[in-house]
């Protein structure tokens, strides 16, 4: 997989992330609503969250990536294994 496919591939996740997030959104106010409990979907929407960061930290390396150019080696040199 190139770079830039590897960006697209991010790009992605991180979309897909975001639609999932403003769905738990929307799960956890129709609990609050109702009056149920929303411990475990608030506890949903911490962890999509943290996904989301570390899509967006994983994009930003590839952005690096293709900025610096093939010459990037050794520790820089990023490992994709999404």
């Amino acid at each position: 997989m190139t770079t830039r496919e590897h960006l697209t591939q991010a790009d992605r996740f991180i979309s897909e992330c975001e639609s999932r997030i403003a769905r738990q959104r929307e799960i956890i106010a129709t609990a609050y609503k109702k009056g149920q409990p929303t411990d475990i979907p608030v506890s949903m929407l911490r962890a999509l969250e943290q996904n989301l960061r570390s899509f967006e930290k994983h994009r930003h390396l590839i952005l690096d990536q293709l900025k610096n150019g093939p010459a990037m080696t050794g520790k820089n040199r990023i490992k994709i294994g999404l």
